[in-house]
């Protein structure tokens, strides 16, 4: 299975009639993964992570001219030789950081948009939302005793992408 279109996955909240933008993922013609955070209440801020054709991998918060790279490493090509999974990003979701970031999801700027009810945030423990690309056969490398609460895998492209919401487990007493 070869990249031909670009495609890009929102990660969304039901809040209510609006539908908030949390995330999204974007797989570009030339190969290359990205995740973006936007913020558009500070256009400084740039957060995305970057998974190059070239297994070039790095988090940056900022545009200013690659100073602000938070992490970098090379991993596996994106390509047909992949095997397993590697992650792209994660983050904690809340009702509250969702709504501060207040930016509205517009489905038919998407591809597809991974949406979940605010009621789903509504908990006393932490909610993540991760997405990873991964091979046939394999899913994302969750932390232990994770409870799915939704996941989609997208397949038009290899490797694949998956989108999880998931509750992290009750710390220990």
């Amino acid at each position: 299975m070869k990249v031909s279109v670009e495609k890009k996955y929102a990660v969304a909240v039901r809040d209510g009639a609006c539908l908030l933008l949390f995330l999204w993922v974007k797989r570009s013609d030339a190969g290359d993964l990205y995740a973006f955070l936007p913020r558009p209440h500070d256009t400084s801020i740039n957060a995305h992570a970057s998974y190059h054709a070239d297994g070039r991998y790095h988090i940056k918060s900022h545009d200013m001219s690659g100073r602000n790279k938070i992490m970098s490493q090379l991993k596996q090509k994106p390509d047909q030789s992949f095997a397993g999974t590697e992650h792209l990003l994660e983050q904690t979701i809340t009702q509250a950081n969702v709504r501060a970031i207040g930016q509205e999801c517009y489905p038919d700027e998407f591809s597809e948009v991974f949406e979940t009810p605010v009621s789903e945030l509504e908990t006393r423990t932490y909610i993540r939302v991760t997405a990873d690309l991964v091979s046939l056969g394999h899913g994302p490398n969750l932390v232990p005793d994770a409870r799915v609460i939704r996941q989609r895998d997208y397949r038009d492209s290899f490797p694949f992408i998956v989108l999880t919401l998931y509750e992290m487990p009750p710390l220990g007493d």
